[in-house]
């Protein structure tokens, strides 16, 4: 196995994008008809392991309500990376990444790598999610170079509920961020 380790990574988005029915198909959970909105911040590990790498995911899906800013802003210490969700049914919450990027770079002592994910993908038509998509792929080149504490990477549309492209972008940072730590052990 080459590749191993430990992550702590941030959910992190407006409230209702998806956050959480992102981390639970990631973890291989049934979606809970029931669900309310996360209040503060909700932990879950997740173990991955196939031949060529083992990660264990420390997930902190964070609140996406503006009256949790200050609690957020502490839990954001130690994250290793970030998923920074909207809601693509939603434009106000596209409109917000810019406001969230700010706020967890202000929270950071490090660079961490960040990915952005579109999702809900399956609430918009073909011709509406390809515009979406390239807007949102343009937005993370013209703004990845803006935070010095943070370092985006790349941009997935996805649907929490289908699973489309949910289990990818979790492995992608996962993979990042160890890659990470092992160059900076010289590993």
């Amino acid at each position: 196995m080459s590749i191993f380790g430990v992550v702590k990574i941030v959910l992190l988005g407006d409230y209702a994008t998806g956050k959480t029915t992102l981390k639970r198909n990631f973890m291989g959970l049934h979606l809970d008809e029931a669900y309310m909105s996360t209040l503060g911040v909700d932990l879950a590990s997740h173990k991955h392991e196939d031949e060529d790498m083992e990660i264990t995911f420390q997930i902190w899906d964070l609140g996406g309500q503006p009256e949790f800013k200050e609690l957020r802003s502490k839990q954001y210490a130690g994250a290793e990376g970030g998923l920074l969700v909207f809601d693509k049914s939603r434009p106000e919450t596209y409109s917000n990444l810019e406001n969230w990027l700010e706020e967890l770079n202000a929270s950071l002592k490090e660079r961490v790598p960040v990915l952005i994910l579109g999702n809900k993908n399956d609430l918009i038509d073909g011709e509406n999610n390809l515009r979406i998509d390239t807007e949102a792929q343009r937005y993370l080149n013209e703004t990845k170079d803006l935070y010095p504490n943070i370092e985006l990477r790349e941009y997935y549309s996805t649907c929490a509920l289908t699973g489309m492209n949910v289990y990818k972008a979790f492995l992608n940072l996962g993979r990042i961020i160890i890659r990470s730590k092992s160059d900076e052990l010289k590993i």
